[in-house]
């Protein structure tokens, strides 16, 4: 899959699916540094994804402080042609200030799928064994 750098940030895109509805996300940071994935909540209300009684909340650190989301089961995540069923991701709400990006692709993904970030070619695939 593509990787584009776009403001100093390596971004791609990926496809979700929950309850029948699917949704191409663009403007994804690919973010080695971030533990979990997480998708704008301001995205995903298209296809139904919205805090419901039940939803985990999570509590996430970093270099800006602490932030709340809620993770749920969503039927499925593809990024080129890896594709991962039943996948539980993180959604929350982002700054103001970070208007162009509608989220991160985290270790939860990265490494799920074994993937290879290649700067040369601006692409990444899952490695092969």
């Amino acid at each position: 899959m593509l990787i584009e750098y776009i403001d100093n940030l390596l971004q791609t895109s990926m496809t979700i699916r929950f309850k029948g509805r699917s949704l191409t996300i663009n403007h994804l940071v690919i973010d080695t540094g971030a533990t979990h994935s997480l998708l704008s909540t301001d995205i995903v209300t298209a296809i139904g994804i919205h805090f419901e009684n039940g939803d985990k909340l999570v509590r996430s650190f970093g270099i800006g402080g602490d932030e709340y989301s809620f993770r749920k089961q969503i039927d499925q995540v593809q990024l080129g042609n890896f594709v991962i069923d039943n996948f539980y991701m993180d959604f929350g709400v982002f700054h103001e200030d970070i208007d162009q990006i509608n989220g991160l692709i985290g270790l939860d993904i990265l490494k799920g799928g074994n993937m290879v970030i290649d700067l040369y070619r601006m692409e990444m695939h899952p490695a092969s064994l």
